[in-house]
């Protein structure tokens, strides 16, 4: 395997490991049992930095993926000849306009989701 699809890969599961990491954290402190105000306080606090951190997080996953998604359609396509080429330049730049417009309304609905 190559050193970049070990390195993406690392990375994926590092972010899966922290997004559920910060998930049991914020489970763990959602219990309330006799504390008090002001270490609920803090403790809200800690799961709304975590929450924000789990976004982060998953945004992040999204990215890879959106590049993943755009190495393979676009890397995928080979090209023969000048004439064959000026074509499938041309349905080329159609599709990753159509990727980019996709991708664009699936990060602002998801905004929309999270907001």
């Amino acid at each position: 395997m190559q050193q970049k699809s070990i390195a993406i890969l690392q990375r994926i599961d590092t972010n899966v490991e922290q997004v559920l990491t910060k998930f049991q954290r914020i489970f763990e402190l959602a219990v309330v049992e006799d504390k008090s105000k002001e270490l609920l306080a803090v403790e809200s606090l800690t799961m709304e930095a975590d929450a924000l951190s789990i976004i982060r997080l998953c945004e992040d996953l999204l990215s890879i993926t959106r590049n993943l998604k755009e190495t393979w359609c676009l890397g995928s396509i080979k090209v023969s000849d000048n004439k064959e080429q000026w074509k499938l330049k041309k349905e080329l730049r159609k599709v990753y306009e159509q990727f980019n417009k996709l991708t664009d309304n699936i990060a602002e609905f998801e905004t929309k989701q999270t907001v």
